[in-house]
């Protein structure tokens, strides 16, 4: 790649630096800045310096970015891009960025620094207008001054504060917090200054950038949603794509390419191991699947950017098999994403015998367009795809390797016994991409770095295991080395080298990735969940544990429980979720970027932490004798973008459930319009995986299906919970719009009564309350207050009193309700409960008036009780 490339991302990218400098007081350190004032900031009509923030910038690359390395020219032209003419490719990416036609300077007092960035899911309006009667956003949730951390991640959580203002009062709170965040910047910028390549510097950079700028606004004259990374991010890609369509010397008056490219058939693939506890078992193998797809897409886009001389701030989205870049409409950009496609679709043909596909649309627009309709261009793109995905292989149908014509071939042919895919010599052989699966389960527990490699550089000494994609490049997992030398050896032989753990101290840079794996720490002998084909019973250190054992773990019925969870609604999100009534400026590029990003840090880090958590609370009441020696009890297949896939003990799978949601909504600032949706199937640790997965799928899309913001388990669909007083359906500026909101979404569900034309409005219990009614039958049977047999009454009333039938007349799904299940409960509360406790199960059932509720909803709470009481 070009360096002149690095040189303009990198200007892009610490063009506006300087308001994080300015806000940090710098300028009382040191004074050489007002050295820069001339050169660098514009003059007001009034004849004094205006973006005094584009001096701090200056001074930034003239004292911080290591000298020789650069060339400091064109970076010193990113500075100075509020002095320079309007064709100025900096002028323009920060405008487009920004998505503003003009340049405001902030207000030269104290005020600007007080500001903290909006959290941007505080004003996603989807059916719920979150604006008041004078079409006002009042935000309510911020962001405090605190670097993105590993480990950590109370600070990617914003703060509920009800005044309007987006200030904050004590003046020692906001220079503490801007002083702390430069000087721990400026501490590990330190450490890498003394590097020498261009590439591996801007890597560095851009991580530490990422750490410490997310939490900045980029503007605080504005309404302050978009972080200060994000903009400057955006910056760089745009500002690339400008320098690349200048050196063609385009015509087009459409100066930019968004290309999106989707993998098809991952889910399909990954889950065709065909034996739940096959030729080496498949939890030792399916991990591995799922990130081999992962970095599939990831390599992928880096082959393309460094073809075509971008670096990775182009990369508007990679993850779950889809990407997004941001391009410039050049002749050399067309021709090759032309031929990409088809180079693509044959490798995958000859690698995965049709399993995978690839589709792609590459559309063009101008920098009017990416600057104001960026979100109608995303909603083109996404109707595109969807066309193009009816048209999978279409230029490659031709090829002559596409159809196979068994008769020209001798012999038998025989598939891999493990993914039913790839041919192999011997019967019981198991090919190759399935010995790889298993390498790479076992290397991840132990990766602390990952690198990239594109074109003829060999695997680095250090790699525990290394995955091929071709032509298309390679990726590495590298151990826990600790020696500088070492790393930088790596980092040079590839084109790009990230920490994965927090014991990566060596890189800045980080690869966001979740990473939750049961594995044994240390040996673990005699265990009969983990008896594999030869007999061996002895789990040894990092060694995946088994389905098998993870349902040995589980309270009760030894089963597993698999869990899909999504984002509802998101492509309505991305392309309609913005207030209208607002400027259409709201909609520019790098606020989706920073809508993209926060989603991400969601299910990385936080789903990492959550799974943390409830593995030590388990710990902490579990009486496993081996529970010190594995590292956790969730087995996290996949998790990104917008979704996820877990496999764990099934009672824990449930109680994940519930705390993912929990904590979405308080990451997303507890809006209404943003909800997740879950499903859960349990079953025996040896049930076919592929069929499992299938069936939470099923249950996800029951779950969408009934209104959305639901789960479904036990194959029953419920709403998670009553919203938070947090939420802006009890904002005062709000009530009377949000007044129906409880009964509509919660509280309700609209069914047929047999013999009724019409519809009829049902009032009903949220998971919530009837997970906290399974608990109540459990601690009761427990102690002893109620037979097992009083349950088993409960649940015989649901299906005796309110049996659904389908009526092929109507073509629906009826409720015969029978009253008499009345009686029936006292009877049981009679015969089945003790004496001291009859009163309060009378109250409770009958004289409070949920009866019906309880009755016509309690196959859930009863099975969750049954099966965690079963020996």
């Amino acid at each position: 790649m070009d360096d002149t490339v690095y040189i303009i991302a990198l200007g892009g990218l610490v063009h506006d630096i300087g308001k994080f400098m300015q806000r940090a007081e710098l300028e009382n350190d040191f004074a050489a800045i007002r050295e820069y004032y001339g050169e660098f900031c514009p003059l007001s009509p009034t004849k004094t310096f205006t973006h005094l923030h584009a001096a701090y910038s200056a001074f930034f690359i003239e004292n911080f970015i290591p000298n020789g390395l650069f060339d400091k020219t064109e970076l010193y032209n990113a500075a100075r891009h509020h002095k320079n003419p309007v064709d100025d490719i900096y002028k323009v990416a920060d405008i487009i960025s920004a998505g503003m036609d003009r340049y405001d300077n902030e207000i030269e007092n104290e005020s600007y620094k007080k500001v903290r960035l909006c959290s941007i899911f505080d004003f996603i309006e989807l059916q719920y207008s979150i604006l008041d009667k004078a079409k006002n956003i009042n935000p309510r949730w911020f962001y405090s001054l605190q670097p993105l951390q590993q480990k950590d991640i109370s600070s990617v959580y914003p703060f509920f504060r009800e005044k309007k203002e987006y200030e904050i009062s004590n003046s020692n709170e906001y220079e503490n917090q801007y002083r702390y965040l430069w000087t721990e910047f400026k501490r590990e910028l330190d450490s890498i200054k003394h590097n020498n390549n261009p590439r591996l510097y801007f890597n560095e950079l851009y991580g530490l950038l990422e750490k410490y700028t997310w939490c900045i606004p980029s503007a605080t004259n504005a309404f302050p949603d978009i972080s200060l990374f994000d903009h400057m991010k955006t910056t760089a890609a745009i500002a690339t794509a400008l320098y690349h369509y200048n050196q063609a010397q385009k015509t087009d008056e459409k100066e930019f390419i968004i290309y999106a490219g989707d993998i098809s058939g991952i889910q399909d693939y990954i889950f065709r191991i065909s034996h739940a506890q096959g030729i080496g078992g498949v939890a030792k193998r399916l991990r591995g699947r799922s990130f081999f797809i992962n970095m599939l897409s990831e390599v992928l886009t880096r082959y393309i950017l460094e073809d075509l001389g971008y670096t990775h701030a182009n990369i508007n989205f990679c993850g779950g098999g889809n990407f997004e870049l941001l391009l410039a409409n050049t002749p050399a950009s067309e021709k090759f994403l032309t031929d990409f496609e088809k180079k693509l679709n044959t490798w995958l043909l000859n690698n995965f015998q049709g399993e995978l596909g690839f589709i792609s649309v590459a559309h063009k627009f101008s920098s009017k367009e990416l600057e104001r309709y960026y979100t109608k261009c995303k909603s083109i793109i996404d109707e595109n795809i969807n066309s193009a995905k009816l048209k999978k292989f279409e230029n490659i149908i031709e090829n002559p390797h596409f159809w196979v014509d068994s008769s020209e071939k001798n012999g038998h042919i025989r598939i891999c016994p493990s993914c039913g895919i790839k041919v192999v010599k011997h019967r019981d052989e198991i090919c190759e991409s399935c010995k790889l699966d298993k390498k790479i389960g076992s290397a991840l527990p132990t990766s602390s770095y990952i690198s990239f490699r594109i074109g003829n550089i060999e695997a680095p000494e250090y790699a525990l295991v290394s995955l091929d994609f071709g032509t298309f490049g390679a990726v590495d997992l590298i151990g826990n080395v600790n020696n500088d030398t070492t790393l930088w050896n790596i980092a040079k032989n590839s084109t790009n080298l990230y920490g994965l753990s927090p014991m990566a101290s060596h890189v800045k840079a980080r690869y966001p990735i979740a990473t939750t794996l049961p594995y044994a720490i240390e040996a673990i002998e005699d265990l009969p969940s983990e008896k594999d084909e030869e007999g061996d019973t002895t789990v040894y250190p990092n060694q995946t544990l088994s389905f098998t054992t993870l349902a040995a773990i589980s309270q009760g019925d030894k089963r597993i429980g698999i869990l899909k969870m999504d984002v509802d609604n998101l492509g309505l999100i991305f392309a309609q979720g913005f207030p209208s009534t607002l400027s259409k400026a709201l909609i520019s590029i790098s606020r989706i970027a920073t809508l993209s990003r926060s989603l991400s840090i969601f299910f990385t880090n936080i789903i990492d932490y959550i799974c943390d958590k409830i593995f030590k609370e388990w710990k902490e009441k579990t009486e496993w004798a081996h529970k010190e020696k594995i590292s956790n009890i969730f087995y996290l297949t996949f998790s990104g973008g917008d979704d996820l896939l877990i496999v764990g003990p099934w009672d824990q799978i449930i109680e994940l459930a519930r705390r993912i949601r929990r904590e979405f909504k308080r990451f997303t600032c507890e809006n209404p319009n943003l909800s997740i949706s879950a499903g859960i199937y349990i079953c025996k640790p040896k049930y076919p995986v592929y069929m499992a997965v299938k069936k939470a799928d099923e249950a996800l899309h029951q779950s969408k299906a009934k209104g959305k913001n639901r789960i479904t388990v036990m194959g029953e669909t419920l709403v998670w919970d009553e919203e938070d007083p947090h939420s802006r359906i009890f904002q005062d500026a709000l009530k009377v719009q949000f007044a129906s909101f409880t009964n509509a979404e919660i509280r309700e569900e609209n069914i047929f009564l047999k013999g009724l034309i019409r519809e009829k409005i049902q009032k009903t219990l949220t998971f919530e309350e009837l997970i906290n009614f399974g608990n109540k039958l459990l601690r009761d049977y427990e102690a002893k207050k109620i037979s097992r047999k009083f349950i088993h009454r409960l649940l015989e009333a649901k299906e005796i009193f309110f049996q659904t039938v389908y009526n092929d007349l109507a073509q629906r799904e009826e409720e015969d309700h029978n009253y008499m299940f009345i009686p029936y409960l006292l009877y049981s509360i009679e015969r089945n409960v003790k004496i001291d406790e009859k009163a309060d199960w009378k109250r409770i059932l009958i004289t409070e008036g949920n009866a019906e509720r309880y009755v016509r909803q309690a196959k859930f709470p009863c099975k969750y009780a049954l099966m965690k009481t079963r020996n």
